[in-house]
């Protein structure tokens, strides 16, 4: 590692001197000095790997992640459970966007590669820092160990091998166009060169993120038994808060490329949320917050983490405003009714979300720093910030796409949401007849003015294509979302948000839940479902002790046997740990969700939850990687010779 840290320091200076004094020879040796740095963390990577395969429990991170009984599968993921090791896996998910940017030749604007390499490697070299000098993965175990500590259970399950991994990618990714906007203000450039070159990269980053976060929610509810998918954990809202900001520089990215309006926004967009992406590693590996998600605080590192964030965002700040002069708008604003001024209020919309829950993370860390009591921010205040913000998002997604760029007039603009309206305010109308429920209403004709808006932009495309091309109705749906795959793949990605948005607002406001105690023949009621109690039996899984209780879930369409669990682990030192696993019914309409709580005798006291359209959730997540892959697959509008970059140039001159 100590190589990698010398290799990337040269290739840092290299590409610093090479640029300043005009010398090929010293950029080519600085792009090889960057490989150099990156085959490094992956060979280290490697051994690291070796060591857990082949339980060398004499490097303390094996020692304390694995024991000689973990399944293969989870010795290779136990490389990212410990503290040491996630940061090597930060460093090797960082290694390899690197390694890529180094041997792909930029399509254009190559002067910009080289810098932006060398900021990446800067963000690399404080990683190196920590992983050499205060939490090596290679530091050794004190005495001889025989036995490995094992796994914690939590994580031994399939989706937890991916959801880190996701993340890291996500959150490593977004250092791309952070490197690329800082290089193109420290070659005093003003065009579109950076915006251009890291688009897909943001959108990978995101593509990630959002699948990471996904599954994340999946695992916390299907494994951890309390019911829910989402607690706004502290360590849940570090991976939000990027995706939050990455998602409105998405947005405004697309002003910039077809108007030239909000430059200094997107810059500013870029460093808050790489930002937020050191926060979030540190609020996570520090330990100084509780959560089942965080690392203990005894490696000491939080010091290091928080220096360097003040670090990264001063000299960010220092130079955004030094340069600020390059990031003045060229072109005239567009009035508020336009297809700018909603992605403008999409923004504000967005990023006050995102303030609100960094307040809300970060206040019981004030509160505490300066003296006061520890205060909990919980659940009740970040859904009374975001549910209100959700829904106007929701519905500028059902505005935005009937608004024309540039200016429109209101009356037209009104003309168009008339449909779209009407039919939002007949089902919000419905759903206040039938559960009587305001906050369901509101949120169903929300979602109905999205989706009414959204459907009908695919029927148009779908149509016209058919007209135009008297194509068959399959093969125009394919031939119109190949077209233009980038703005299609947007619309899908909206609809995506929309089923989900209508998962997560069922789920919450129409759950249902009851705690009961049944011996075997015994049957209990849920939310129209019937629970009969058929009995408790014990096994012994690898050496583990799980007790089940088996039950009948029957409603009208039929019975299925459920076992919820709680299985209880040996440990090498100190008492068994516990582990419930729950178990449920899931169906497109409602999951019934059963908690073995505990038992006496042949009794058993379960938690069941029904909770409407939950599935959604994660159908929802799904339609939204589909769009992204979709829109990612076209690469029109990243030159500046195309049409989109012709106009937005055209703007800026």
């Amino acid at each position: 590692m100590r190589l990698a840290g010398i290799a990337a320091l040269y290739s840092v200076l290299a590409y610093a001197v090479g640029h300043l004094k005009g010398r090929p020879r010293l950029l080519a040796s600085g792009r090889g000095a960057a490989m150099g740095f990156a085959l490094s963390v992956i060979a280290a990577s490697t051994v690291l790997w070796r060591g857990l395969v082949t339980d060398q429990f004499n490097l303390l991170a094996v020692a304390q992640e694995t024991s000689r009984t973990l399944p293969l599968a989870y010795k290779l993921t136990a490389f990212w459970s410990g503290f040491s090791g996630s940061l090597l896996l930060w460093l090797l998910v960082l290694s390899l966007y690197i390694l890529y940017a180094t041997l792909r030749p930029p399509r254009q604007d190559p002067e910009l590669q080289p810098p932006a390499i060398a900021v990446m490697e800067m963000v690399a070299l404080f990683y190196l820092y920590v992983v050499n000098f205060v939490s090596s993965p290679f530091a050794q175990s004190a005495g001889q160990v025989y036995e490995g500590a094992g796994l914690n259970p939590l994580l031994q399950y399939p989706e937890m091998m991916i959801h880190p991994l996701l993340l890291y990618a996500g959150y490593v990714g977004l250092t791309v166009p952070f490197a690329y906007a800082m290089a193109a203000l420290l070659l005093g450039r003003r065009d579109l060169g950076w915006l251009l070159q890291t688009r897909r990269a943001t959108l990978v980053a995101w593509l990630f993120l959002s699948a990471g976060i996904a599954l994340g929610a999946h695992w916390s509810y299907r494994v951890l038994g309390w019911g829910g998918y989402w607690a706004w954990d502290p360590v849940e809202n570090a991976a939000f808060l990027p995706w939050v900001t990455a998602t409105a520089f998405l947005h405004s990215a697309n002003v910039q490329q077809r108007r030239g309006l909000m430059r200094a926004w997107n810059v500013i967009l870029v460093a808050a949320t790489f930002l937020l992406t050191i926060l979030g590693t540190f609020i996570t590996r520090s330990g100084i917050v509780n959560s089942v998600h965080t690392f203990s605080n005894e490696n000491g590192v939080w010091p290091y983490f928080l220096s360097y964030l003040g670090v990264v965002g001063v000299l960010s700040v220092a130079l955004i405003v030094y340069r600020r002069d390059l990031l003045q708008d060229k072109a005239q604003p567009a009035g508020v009714v336009s297809k700018e001024g909603s992605f403008l209020i999409n923004n504000v919309l967005l990023v006050g979300l995102a303030v609100a829950i960094l307040w809300g993370t970060l206040y019981p860390l004030i509160s505490q720093a300066t003296g006061g009591l520890p205060v909990t921010v919980g659940p009740p205040f970040y859904d009374a910030v975001s549910g209100p913000i959700a829904l106007a998002i929701i519905v500028l997604m059902g505005i935005c796409p009937l608004i024309p760029w540039r200016s429109a007039t209101l009356r037209r603009t009104l003309r168009g949401l008339a449909a779209p309206f009407l039919m939002g305010l007949v089902a919000l109308a419905l759903t206040l007849l039938a559960t009587g429920s305001t906050g369901l209403a509101v949120l169903v004709g929300s979602l109905w003015l999205a989706d009414v808006t959204l459907l009908r932009e695919f029927y148009l495309g779908w149509r016209a294509r058919r007209q135009g091309r008297h194509e068959g109705p399959l093969r125009a749906v394919i031939g119109f979302l190949g077209q233009n795959r980038r703005r299609y793949g947007g619309y899908i990605v909206h609809l995506g948000i929309v089923v989900l948005a209508a998962g997560i607002g069922f789920s919450t406001l129409q759950s249902v839940q009851k705690t009961v105690t049944l011996a075997p023949g015994q049957t209990a009621t849920v939310g129209g479902y019937k629970v009969r109690m058929v009995g408790l039996h014990t096994s012994f899984p690898q050496g583990a002790r799980s007790v089940a209780a088996t039950i009948d879930v029957s409603s009208q369409g039929g019975t299925v046997r459920l076992e919820p669990s709680q299985t209880f682990y040996p440990q090498v030192t100190g008492p068994a740990q516990a582990n419930g696993l729950p178990a449920l019914a899931s169906s497109a309409l409602a999951d019934v969700y059963t908690v073995l709580s505990g038992w006496q005798g042949s009794q058993a006291t379960l938690l069941l939850i029904v909770e409407p359209l939950v599935s959604w959730i994660w159908t929802g997540a799904l339609i939204v990687v589909l769009g992204i892959l979709l829109s990612l697959s076209d690469g029109r509008g990243e030159s500046p010779g195309h049409p989109l970059g012709k106009e937005a140039k055209a703007w800026i001159a």
